[in-house]
């Protein structure tokens, strides 16, 4: 067998051709699929689409939004995280970076900048996306229309409320506001349903806020009343017991209006009874208490006065005879 020498220029073109095959190689390959949280990419694992992780919006984003950080070829930096109240995300190795306030191309292009400033990548490329699911807002209890709502851009409890139709005429005081990033806290937010207090109307909601617009409360009258029963106090952001009274027709005339008891419903579930003198009450001679929710007034009945009337109707029916007969 005759070995032959292998000249420069042929190694020369078989050197450019690998190189060209290689270079075929990789951009025939696919580009790697970013992931969500840190980690290596798997070359077994499916692709991610964006469609998947959120969307891209042009509204602000939010404190409490879930957003999908994205940095391609750089899994490292991706996450998924909620907007902090100052309207931060904290981005791996790089630290807090403040998208609040911005649209997903301004957030991502705040955060691309960051990466190239602190000299962590050279040509970064990322995409920030809101998970529209986690930002939508519930509305339950004495609205309109309940459900669940895009939030507004205003971003305000009377703007949200507006969405579902505005309140029914059976609203009570009290709004909670819960959101399942904190499931355990609760927010109860007074609420004027006359109207005439509006103290309340600019709080600010988050998306994944729950709202629940609880019904008025009841107050039940029983005891000497013209009408026993059930009462709502929706009419009045402060009702007392007079007004109360006056719902139930008033006392009846054997009553003992200075032993009227209004029993109030402690957090507790325990009761307390406190004896008022409704007489004065209804002559400004005693301060008109207030009447709370599932609280009961009771009238008490007057023995004496019921004695005495029975004591005449007696006298009445015994001496009714003895005058007929007198007469001529």
């Amino acid at each position: 067998m005759t070995l032959r020498r292998r000249t420069p220029a042929l190694v020369a073109a078989a050197a450019l051709a690998l190189t060209a095959g290689l270079a075929l190689g990789q951009t025939e390959r696919p580009a790697l699929t970013p992931i969500l949280e840190g980690g290596g990419h798997s070359p077994n694992s499916p692709d991610t689409s964006l469609a998947n992780v959120g969307g891209l919006t042009d509204l602000p984003i939010t404190a409490g939004q879930m957003v999908h950080v994205l940095v391609f070829h750089a899994p490292d930096f991706s996450l998924t995280t909620r907007v902090s109240e100052n309207g931060e995300v904290a981005v791996p190795l790089l630290g807090p970076v403040h998208i609040g306030g911005l649209n997903s191309e301004g957030a991502s292009s705040l955060i691309a900048r960051e990466l190239k400033t602190q000299g962590l990548m050279m040509n970064p490329h990322v995409t920030v996306t809101v998970d529209s699911s986690a930002s939508e807002i519930t509305i339950l209890g004495e609205v309109r229309a309940p459900g669940i709502y895009p939030p507004p851009a205003k971003h305000l409890l009377s703007d949200v409320l507006a969405e579902a139709g505005g309140l029914t005429a059976n609203t009570g005081r009290i709004i909670e506001i819960s959101n399942d990033s904190e499931p355990g806290k609760k927010v109860d937010v007074p609420w004027d349903p006359t109207m005439n207090n509006t103290s309340s109307y600019d709080l600010p909601v988050h998306p994944g806020d729950r709202i629940l617009v609880r019904a008025c409360g009841i107050a039940y009258v029983g005891g000497n009343v013209h009408k026993p029963g059930a009462y709502s106090l929706c009419g009045s952001p402060h009702v007392t017991l007079s007004e109360v009274v006056a719902m139930a027709g008033g006392v009846n005339p054997l009553s003992s209006e200075k032993h009227t008891y209004l029993i109030h419903a402690e957090p507790d579930g325990k009761r307390v009874a406190e004896e008022v003198d409704l007489h004065k009450v209804l002559t400004a001679k005693l301060a008109d208490p207030t009447v709370r929710e599932d609280d009961v007034i009771y009238v008490s009945p007057s023995a004496l006065k019921e004695t005495a009337t029975r004591a005449l109707a007696a006298a009445i029916a015994l001496a009714g005879p003895v005058l007929y007969v007198a007469q001529p």
